[in-house]
């Protein structure tokens, strides 16, 4: 008889509890200034993206394997850094929007929830892969997809500050 009433009560509290820690999060994170943000972002050169993006991704000579780009970008840490940044860099274009200069096009933000939510997903299966098989090969494969999703947002990112947001741009280019 007891058994029932504790397991509703569990069945209750515990979403209720994670919307009052989501509600919470999300009022911080509405109220987080610019330096707070960024203060979060990892460094493409602390994961070795940048010379991923610059030796690989954007030269036409070179072409990079799944391989490469596994052991440049240091594995799963690298990826997770990725995931972590998807996120910073979505506060950030949030941010700029709330208190840009000049409007920002829905459809730009749009593309970059995107380029967000389809990172995130090649860096979990890569992340999955590695964890299931720890065999490089297959984590390989989605970590290259998961940096060209990368390298794309970061693109997307660098034009709208320069196009939207002039007053944010240099200090975007800092933290990178």
């Amino acid at each position: 008889m007891i058994l029932p009433i504790l397991l509703v009560t569990a069945v209750t509290a515990v979403p209720a509890a994670y919307a009052i820690h989501w509600r919470r999060n999300q009022a911080r994170r509405r109220n987080a200034d610019w330096d707070s943000i960024l203060a979060r972002f990892r460094s493409n050169s602390e994961f070795g993206f940048a010379e991923v993006t610059e030796r690989y991704l954007y030269s036409p000579e070179i072409q990079a394997t799944p391989e490469n780009i596994w052991t440049r970008i240091h594995g799963a840490a690298g990826l997770w850094a990725m995931f972590v940044n998807a996120g910073v860099l979505m506060e950030l274009v949030d941010y700029a929007s709330r208190h840009r200069g000049e409007a920002i096009p829905e459809m730009l933000i749009e593309e970059l929830r995107s380029d967000a939510l389809q990172l995130r997903m090649a860096v979990l299966v890569a992340l999955l892969r590695y964890g299931v098989s720890r065999s490089g090969v297959s984590a390989s494969v989605n970590a290259h997809r998961a940096a060209c999703a990368y390298g794309s947002m970061l693109a997307h990112m660098t034009s709208l500050f320069q196009e939207h947001s002039a007053l944010f741009f240099p200090r975007f280019l800092e933290a990178m």
